[in-house]
């Protein structure tokens, strides 16, 4: 049995080492309306009482979501890229729920899902607005209504559909975590008893979704003023270059996480579970990951050079090509993007593991009144933050 720990003083100089494994680049490439999104995402949140006190939100802006969004949108300003630190940022929200008690507790976390799947069923015009729901469920009503406003009913069906898929993991991975649903034992993934180490393939399914990749994909057709027809954008070669982006997205994820969620004990990471069954050392395991990733970057490039003469061959007109080299660029953008951001955020160096070590949690993860009571003060009006300065 491997002891999940490791040394505070050494996890920034093992992130950079570990980040130097991957063949693809981390981008620098960011939108310039980032700052402004930054400020307008926190006053957003805000709005809705998702932060207690000002070093709620010193704690939230010093993970830098916003530099995140702008390297996954390095094109979007002004209202669109708000929209998109919007999601970004309600996802890292959303998920700190899940990292204390709520995380254990199938029935809570169905209840939960349940509750956000039934805001995206609401009528977009006579929707229950401002029905006292907390601050989560109802920054998620506004969210849900700006995204989808004016939107083509093939985009919207498209993105309801990743988002379901996304918000049904969470359940799934709370029954793995209490052993309710018997984990992978066999080689292939697909049996054992409860509590049998997975095998990497049968996590990755699962992390494919709750990942959140797919919704942020789907933000580029609008941003870029365009809707890809389904059959493209659902058959060969878009669709498995789609699956590639979702998992060097979570081989990046897993590497730069993995101190933090061993110190938590997580065990939805492919690093871990690779180590829990390979033995060795865990930096065997690490090198593991990364050559995954290397390889699925390495087949996304070599497809999307021969797409525009796939395309040529079925007739596409030059609106298409346009528009699919736009969405490449796009699933680009997330993979580089997401590199760029691991390297740049508090969220996994030092700062970051510690601050969710000893069973704390952040500011934050005390939403849903699944672990206790939204505390008063929530939502009073927040000054905007000085300067350009981070929080230590």
């Amino acid at each position: 049995m491997h002891t999940h720990a490791s040394r505070p003083h050494t996890r920034r100089p093992a992130l950079l080492r570990r980040a130097a494994l991957f063949d693809f680049p981390a981008s620098t490439d960011l939108s310039p309306g980032t700052e402004a999104a930054r400020h307008h995402t926190i006053q957003w949140l805000s709005r809705f009482g998702v932060f207690e006190d000002r070093a709620s939100v010193a704690e939230y802006d010093a993970l830098r979501f916003d530099v995140l969004a702008g390297l996954f949108y390095p094109r979007a300003s002004g209202a669109e890229l708000d929209l998109g630190n919007d999601l970004v940022g309600w996802y890292f929200v959303f998920d700190d729920q899940f990292d204390g008690e709520l995380g254990c507790r199938p029935e809570a976390v169905a209840r939960l899902v349940a509750a956000v799947v039934r805001i995206t069923e609401e009528d977009e015009e006579h929707g229950r607005a401002g029905s006292g729901d907390g601050p989560l469920l109802e920054s998620f009503r506004d969210l849900w209504r700006r995204i989808n406003s004016g939107r083509p009913r093939v985009w919207r069906d498209r993105f309801r559909h990743h988002w379901l898929e996304y918000l049904h993991s969470y359940h799934r991975e709370a029954l793995e975590r209490t052993g309710t649903l018997p984990r992978a034992g066999g080689e292939d993934g697909t049996g054992g008893e409860a509590g049998a180490p997975r095998s990497v393939e049968a996590v990755l399914a699962l992390r494919r979704h709750s990942i959140g990749v797919q919704p942020c994909l789907d933000l580029n057709e609008p941003f870029g003023g365009y809707t890809l027809p389904p059959a493209l954008h659902g058959g060969f070669p878009l669709a498995r270059m789609r699956e590639a982006t979702d998992d060097v997205v979570v081989f990046t994820n897993d590497i730069a996480s993995l101190d933090k969620e061993l110190a938590v004990g997580d065990v939805h990471n492919s690093v871990i579970v690779q180590w829990e069954r390979a033995g060795g050392e865990l930096e065997d395991a690490v090198r593991h990951i990364a050559d995954l990733a290397n390889a699925r970057y390495r087949w996304f490039e070599e497809t999307a050079a021969r797409l525009p003469a796939l395309l040529t061959e079925a007739g596409a007109d030059p609106d298409t090509h346009h528009a699919v080299a736009r969405y490449v660029d796009g699933m680009r953008y997330v993979m580089t993007g997401n590199l760029g951001w691991s390297l740049r955020t508090a969220r996994y160096d030092e700062r970051g593991t510690e601050a969710v070590s000893g069973g704390r949690q952040r500011p934050w993860a005390q939403l849903t009144g699944a672990q206790e009571p939204v505390r008063a003060g929530r939502g009073a009006a927040l000054p905007p933050l000085s300067g350009g300065s981070r929080p230590r």
